[in-house]
């Protein structure tokens, strides 16, 4: 698949904003210097008229701007330095494209990340700017269009990325009036420090690893026997702490994965499951839904090697009582000053033991349940959305359209991907990317 770009402006606010410095917060600081990239897409619900095209790529362009009007840091630029966004209404980066065949082609096919890619403005999320929000608008010869939307890691996370583009598709179909504004208390709650003393870093890969992107998908009948096997055998007491679709899949992936460094190695080590819990409405704190930012922490669930492989019962309980154990302890917080030492430790935990080696660190986020496929601009939503090809080891869990299915979105080297995709239970619960999307929605 081609893309060529048509034309390229920066989009500002439609109504000029106080030029401010916005401080980030504590959870911004310690966020990676990346993008979280998504692409949204919508069929064509007839004949294409170029007109028609021209007007919808308008709209999105003006309902961008008023939005910007709410989201006002977006259009501002991050200085690292004074840790702190400078909401200078310079604009978001805005690009219209021209994606050669058609979007049907591409969803009935096996849509590989790394070809995904080319409908993001950045295609590289790693290649960290200052710039804050970046748009691309892919036109199809059908009539349907692509939505790449690359937002910085440093000021937002998934929760900020899902009302973000639902605010944007709200000002597009019913007009601005009908947005809400977010809040921007999260840096005078949690306020950043230049005395940071550990600040995570992304897992390294050399220059000469291939790393592959693939899908693999969790059907709603698949998801239901791996709860009823994850429950075997196990008592949980509690029915409200029962093992989640999230819980299940994820922990199917840490076993096919541990497997994998088992073989490397000759021996199962310690292995670290990194994931996170969103913060919002979970503390006795002001940080309700409508919060902009990073307001999530790590949850890390440690396996420690015995005598035997590890069971995926054994896997699904570890995670379901970190998970618990992560609720009750956010519950607790009143204080800001505690929430930040809990983050705190968690990113100190994972980066000492990946330092003092012979420790497996598997990195699982979920973006399940954000109402990602609710973002209608006016012509309908999504037909799917998606993640694309990431350059270092980390799995990302989606919603199918149904609400029923997990999308496992799995970056690995090379032939760690090829061992992951011979698991038998990887094998046995899950369609490939082989699946076309309009089967599988």
């Amino acid at each position: 698949m081609e893309v060529k770009i048509l034309s390229q402006k920066l989009v500002k606010p439609s109504t000029p904003t106080s030029h401010q410095l916005l401080k980030i917060s504590y959870l911004d600081q310690i966020a990676p210097p990346a993008y979280l990239p998504f692409i949204f897409y919508y069929q064509a619900d007839a004949k294409p008229i170029p007109a028609e095209q021209d007007e919808r790529c308008n709209q999105l362009e003006r309902s961008l701007s008023e939005t910007l009007s709410l989201y006002y840091p977006l259009a501002g630029r991050y200085n690292q330095d004074k840790l702190m966004v400078d909401c200078n209404d310079e604009g978001a980066f805005f690009v219209e494209a021209k994606a050669d065949g058609n979007l049907d082609q591409l969803l009935q096919g096996k849509p590989e990340g790394n070809v995904l890619n080319r409908l993001l403005p950045f295609e590289d999320e790693m290649s960290f700017r200052t710039i804050l929000l970046a748009v691309q608008i892919n036109r199809f010869d059908c009539g349907g269009l692509a939505i790449g939307m690359c937002l910085s890691h440093k000021i937002a996370d998934g929760s900020t990325a899902s009302s973000f583009i639902n605010a944007w598709a709200t000002a597009s179909r019913v007009g601005i009036n009908e947005v809400t504004s977010p809040g921007f208390d999260a840096g005078s709650l949690f306020p950043s420090t230049e005395a940071l003393t550990y600040v995570p870093a992304p897992p390294s890969i050399s220059n000469d690893t291939k790393i592959v992107t693939k899908r693999f998908v969790f059907g709603g009948d698949a998801i239901f026997k791996l709860k009823a096997r994850a429950m075997e055998h196990t008592c949980y007491s509690d029915s409200k702490n029962l093992p989640s679709r999230v819980q299940v899949v994820t922990a199917m992936i840490w076993k096919a994965l541990m497997g994998i460094n088992q073989a490397k190695h000759n021996q199962l080590r310690t292995s670290l499951l990194v994931s996170s819990y969103n913060l919002r409405d979970k503390m006795a704190l002001p940080v309700p839904q409508s919060s902009f930012g990073n307001l999530y922490r790590m949850v890390v669930t440690r396996f420690q090697p015995t005598h035997k492989n590890p069971e995926f019962q054994e896997l699904v309980t570890l995670f379901n009582h970190s998970v618990t154990k992560a609720k009750e302890d956010t519950a607790k917080i009143a204080n800001p000053g505690d929430m930040v030492a809990l983050a705190s430790n968690s990113s100190r935990e994972v980066g000492e033991e990946v330092k003092s080696g012979g420790v497996d660190v598997c990195i699982i986020s979920s973006l399940s349940r954000f109402p990602f496929y609710d973002a209608d601009f006016g012509w309908g939503k999504p037909h799917w959305f998606s993640s694309v090809h990431k350059p270092l080891e980390i799995g990302l869990l989606l919603d199918t359209k149904c609400g029923t299915g997990i999308e496992a979105w799995m970056s690995l080297e090379e032939k760690r991907m090829l061992q992951f995709e011979q698991d038998q239970d990887i094998v046995a619960f899950t369609s490939s990317g082989k699946q076309s999307i309009i089967q599988a929605s």
